[in-house]
């Protein structure tokens, strides 16, 4: 019921974002003695996307660029993230999982996921005060 809602879907599709990083943070930290094992990460996320699949095709909002230097211009720069995250340092059997990295890495995940639920739970409180509700 709720997923109708911009701000619940794109809040439900953060978090199961974030759910999947934290899942493959672990998995890196699980491996980080493995030889040959390449850390990974997932692509950032995208409001765009979500926005596309639930409103029936309509392109989602753009930044308004009236000169080349604006962000969301011709020339602005934007980084291109793979499956593989970009290792720091690699071992010499071959390993690219740096456990100071993924923590940061966690730590930052951490901080999202609260922010996400917060915005999900004070959004749903908004919903409940408007319908009346406690």
């Amino acid at each position: 019921m709720l997923d109708g809602i911009d701000v619940f879907r794109i809040t439900g599709a953060r978090m199961r974002q974030l759910a999947e990083r934290q899942n493959v943070l672990a998995q890196n930290i699980a491996n980080a003695d493995t030889p040959n094992y390449r850390a990974q990460d997932v692509k950032p996320f995208s409001f765009d996307s979500v926005l596309l699949r639930g409103s029936g095709g309509v392109t989602p909002l753009r930044l308004a660029a009236t000169s080349p230097g604006h962000v969301g211009g011709a020339n602005s720069a934007t980084r291109v993230v793979t499956d593989r995250a970009q290792a720091y340092s690699e071992d010499p059997d071959g390993n690219t999982v740096n456990l100071e990295e993924q923590m940061v890495k966690q730590a930052d995940l951490a901080k999202a996921y609260d922010m996400a639920t917060t915005v999900y739970r004070r959004n749903a409180a908004l919903l409940r005060a408007a319908a009346g509700g406690r």
